[in-house]
């Protein structure tokens, strides 16, 4: 087995600077990512019980400096475009860097986890599993009419027997997602303790893509189960169908296939390895140096993006019928009696946008019946918002002033491909008929051309 991470009292000057040396990173991390990072997120607390598990460290190894190359490149993107992701990559390649050279060089496990538990892997798993629930409610749909049920379904809402099941969030959402992910790493690590094997980079990635296969598998199966069962939201049997389908058709053949692959197609783990010498004093001093100066001023770009952000004294131009307010740098708010309406701009291909989904959730609001909608021949993505009593509805759609779409790669595409800037657009008023009419008026009269 590879040699576990000790520590000789000899190395302890050694080891006190390493100490420094992480410390100084978690200060780049405050000052530049402090409100990006959501510690309470199930990702960040399912990755921290799971980081000492699959990490395994070569003590023998020690002096590598590739992940002071990733994080100096990082750092460098950072400075051209100040994206927190970019900027969350290059802090968590710093601190790789800083184990492997004091203490060891690692294994790739711990790199995928600290993957999981970067916020964009939150805004990912929210945004781009909303239209695999879609597509999961039109399949089970499909498969009880096959078998002779007599469903309706429209959006992400299941009619059966006069009842109204949602695929909601906890169908396909992060909590799942991110449960199947980290236990598929979990099981590498296990299996490759177990039979001193390791698994290549690819057969490790192949592992996660067919664990989220699973993961979709099992949601399908879970709502046809509910639906025929009859088994309503809210009771004690529709968390252990729930239960039952994670651990049948995700952890089951997980846990068969990762054992098969990795004694079958694992590389031997070398139990000695010779001391490897890369620890020349002056170099790794040299690296330290040029690694901490860039991160330094990477966090810096990073905030003062944020600050011109936060700025909300630029001029807006007047919308008529629109009151106009900007609430932030990037995030324009009009409203009058029918709706209310955001305007939030999108730095490029490459950024995040301000999802409804995420935002109105925020605030408090529920997201049922969504459902993708077609207003005068334009596509958008509709709502209901609830919060106790109070009740909304809800669209949106990302627009240029000339294309308007609901997908998210067409746009991201479009604007990598032509330099053209988009805008999500969301409209909200108190009827689903004011939400249309209010829809059809942008759609005809373009009244917010100017802002976008």
């Amino acid at each position: 087995m590879i040699s576990s991470l000790q520590i000789p009292v000899k190395q302890w000057k050694l080891n006190r600077w390493a100490i420094l040396a992480l410390l100084f990173y978690a200060g780049i991390l405050y000052y530049a990512l402090r409100n990006h990072i959501i510690w309470q997120s199930v990702n960040v607390l399912l990755g921290l019980v799971a980081l000492p598990v699959v990490t395994v460290i070569r003590t023998v190894d020690k002096g590598s400096i590739r992940y002071a190359v990733a994080a100096i490149l990082l750092a460098l993107c950072c400075l051209a475009l100040p994206v927190k992701t970019i900027c969350y990559g290059a802090i968590a390649c710093s601190v790789l860097f800083v184990i492997e050279s004091f203490v060891g060089k690692t294994n790739l496990l711990p790199l995928i986890v600290v993957g999981m538990m970067s916020p964009i892997f939150q805004y990912m798993a929210d945004i781009f599993s909303f239209p695999i629930r879609l597509q999961l409610t039109t399949m089970a749909g499909k498969a009880m009419q096959l078998m002779g049920s007599a469903v309706q379904v429209k959006g992400n809402m299941i009619h059966c027997n006069g009842h109204e099941f949602s695929v909601d969030p906890a169908c396909m959402g992060l909590n799942m997602l991110v449960t199947a992910l980290l236990l598929q790493v979990l099981l590498v690590a296990v299996y490759q303790k177990k039979y001193g094997r390791t698994g290549a980079w690819w057969q490790v990635f192949l592992l996660l893509g067919l664990v989220m296969a699973f993961n979709i598998l099992s949601n399908l199966i879970r709502i046809v189960c509910l639906v025929q069962l009859n088994i309503l939201p809210g009771t004690t049997l529709h968390e252990v169908m729930g239960i039952i389908c994670f651990l049948v058709y995700v952890v089951l053949p997980a846990s068969l296939f990762t054992r098969w692959l990795i004694q079958r197609h694992g590389k031997a783990t070398i139990v000695h390895l010779p001391p490897v010498s890369n620890t020349n004093t002056v170099k790794q001093v040299i690296v330290h140096l040029v690694l901490a100066v860039t991160m330094l001023m990477a966090a810096r770009s990073v905030v003062q993006r944020d600050n011109v952000t936060a700025d909300q004294s630029a001029a807006i131009p007047a919308v008529e019928g629109y009151s106009v307010q900007r609430i932030a740098n990037d995030v324009v708010k009009l409203e009058n009696d029918q709706s209310l309406v955001y305007i939030k701009p999108i730095a490029g291909f490459y950024s995040a946008d301000h999802n409804p989904m995420i935002c109105w959730r925020g605030s408090g609001y529920a997201f049922t019946q969504v459902e993708k909608s077609e207003v005068n021949g334009q596509f958008v993505y509709m709502a209901l918002l609830q919060n106790g009593q109070d009740q909304l509805y809800t669209a949106w759609w990302y627009d240029n002033g000339s294309n308007r779409t609901i997908d998210q790669f067409a746009w991201r595409r479009d604007a990598l491909q032509n330099n053209t800037k988009y805008a999500l657009i969301n409209v909200t008023a108190a009827s689903r008929e004011k939400l249309e009419a209010a829809i059809q008026h942008i759609q005809q009269e373009q009244p917010f051309r100017k802002l976008l």
